[in-house]
């Protein structure tokens, strides 16, 4: 099934207008985030939103204890290096430590689903307010060009992108990469959240012998877990890992009335319609789930998934819109095609699409009290653009929606 023809909605013209470099330099809330490595500008979050990296502390390499390296299941060898009185020391790397894994670090308010997306929005604009389209029409990598006798290819088309089947995802806007040293802290905590030091410690050895490498330990999964914690979600109410198959096999056990405790529950796509709020899921690397019924059996060679928190819906323009962490390498908003049903078009309705086959819906049922347009920050975004618009005498952008459904009657006043 082909998807409609792409239109924005107006947060993300928003986010496209925020983006420009003028307005970077005149807006009260942007700000070039500091340690970064190229000019993009990122936005504070909300007042009263916690911050990820207030989690871990970082040791510098003098106050770090030996690097362990595992040669076994639950087997640690220290790293060695020569000194140069021709002996040997332990090495001692820089690297982030838990400083706390309590949930939350900052009392949660309200229904955890709107938490959630509220916290999502704040982080997304924090990296600087990236969006992967996954809907977009055919494209090649390289276009090709029409000559008088026809179209001519510059490239062969099997030869006509570096990433394979993924040439329908377009970067429309990039942030602030995992590699960027503004983020960094961030990433450490929402491992923290996890309880788990495994990744910073795996990311202090690989620091130590390439500064800037960016995380070797995927972290998307994390990411939702800090989202989790945050929201007020207890590690009974939801299986805080840093692989996404340990809450999705607890939300499966909880659709099977094994798990009375967790908040998700799992559906495949065929029986439940995505809404904001819910944790859409895909199949990744190596793994062949294509049913939660795939789960409940672990009828994959992998464990590998990936799910994105939707934060809003667009029936009419056929798409919806997730956030993700680890999704080109920052958190990221992805604009995903649906189905004149609401359901996310999968690899075998379009080319290019991930491998979607479950959604985990709240146990609480209903809506979340509003969706993306309804955040702080977005909120926050749009009345810095308008008043940005207002001054330079252009066109407002069409008013959001505000916190509890009603338009906002001067959000678009300079």
């Amino acid at each position: 099934m082909r998807s409609s023809p792409h239109v924005l909605p107006s947060v993300l013209m928003v986010a496209f207008g925020m983006g420009l470099a003028i307005f970077a330099s005149l807006s009260a809330s942007a700000q070039t985030a500091p340690g970064a490595s190229r000019a993009i500008p990122a936005f504070p979050r909300p007042a009263g939103f916690p911050d990820p990296a207030y989690r871990v502390t970082y040791a510098r390499a003098d106050e770090a204890p030996p690097m362990m390296v595992r040669v076994g299941e639950n087997h640690f060898e220290p790293l060695y290096r020569r000194t140069p009185d021709g002996g040997y020391a332990p090495v001692r790397a820089a690297g982030y430590r838990i400083a706390m894994s309590s949930c939350p670090s900052i009392t949660a308010r309200g229904d955890y689903r709107a938490r959630m997306i509220d916290l999502a929005a704040a982080e997304w604009a924090y990296f600087g307010l990236p969006i992967l389209d996954m809907a977009v029409e055919p494209a090649a990598i390289v276009p090709r060009v029409l000559q008088p006798s026809g179209v001519v290819d510059i490239i062969a088309p099997q030869k006509n992108a570096s990433i394979g089947d993924r040439v329908l995802r377009q970067a429309p806007r990039l942030g602030l990469s995992e590699d960027d040293e503004a983020v960094s802290g961030a990433i450490a905590g929402y491992w923290a959240a996890t309880g788990n030091e495994e990744a910073m410690r795996v990311q202090s050895i690989v620091n130590y012998g390439w500064d800037e490498a960016g995380w070797a330990v995927p972290w998307s999964a994390a990411f939702i877990s800090w989202l989790a914690c945050e929201a007020g979600l207890s590690n009974e109410q939801f299986r805080r890992s840093g692989g996404h198959i340990d809450y999705v096999r607890a939300a499966v056990r909880a659709r099977d009335g094994q798990d009375p405790s967790h908040a998700f529950i799992a559906y495949d796509l065929a029986e439940a319609t995505p809404e904001a709020g819910d944790l859409l899921c895909t199949s990744r690397a190596d793994s062949s789930f294509a049913s939660i019924a795939d789960v409940r059996t672990g009828n994959s060679p992998s464990t590998a998934l990936h799910c994105d928190l939707v934060v809003k819906t667009d029936p009419q323009r056929n798409r919806l819109y997730a956030i993700g962490g680890n999704v080109n390498h920052a958190v990221t908003l992805s604009v995903i095609a649906i189905d004149a049903k609401g359901r996310p078009l999968t690899d075998r309705d379009i080319i290019g699409a991930n491998r979607w086959f479950a959604v985990l819906k709240p146990r609480a049922g209903g809506k979340a009290a509003h969706d993306l347009d309804g955040t702080p920050t977005v909120q926050m975004l749009y009345r810095d653009y308008a008043r940005y618009a207002g001054a330079r005498r252009g066109q407002p952008p069409v008013p959001v929606q505000a916190r509890g459904g009603k338009p906002k009657a001067d959000a678009a006043s300079p």
